[in-house]
């Protein structure tokens, strides 16, 4: 993975884990059920994110496909995700 998009998938999984201490701290607090499944409706979102990054990189980077084949990866890649 480019170093630039380490520290921006590093940073995502940071902002992720003060998301995940915050829904701790409303459960401790005695928060309303609404507002804690909405930041867990935020969290999962923001994994899933991070999740179709990696893929990426993982698609691109790791197995080098042929460049001529980066069309036909573009479209596994969105049925992959499509459906998850």
């Amino acid at each position: 993975m480019e170093k630039a998009e380490k520290g921006k998938t590093i940073k995502r999984l940071k902002r992720i884990e003060g998301q995940v201490r915050g829904i701790q701290s409303m459960l401790e607090n005695d928060r309303e059920c609404p507002d804690i499944l909405i930041e867990i409706s935020a969290i999962k979102s923001a994994l899933d994110a991070v999740s179709r990054i990696i893929a990426q990189n993982y698609a691109y980077e790791c197995v080098k496909l042929d460049p001529q084949n980066e069309e036909k990866l573009e479209s596994l890649l969105k049925a992959i995700f499509k459906y998850r």
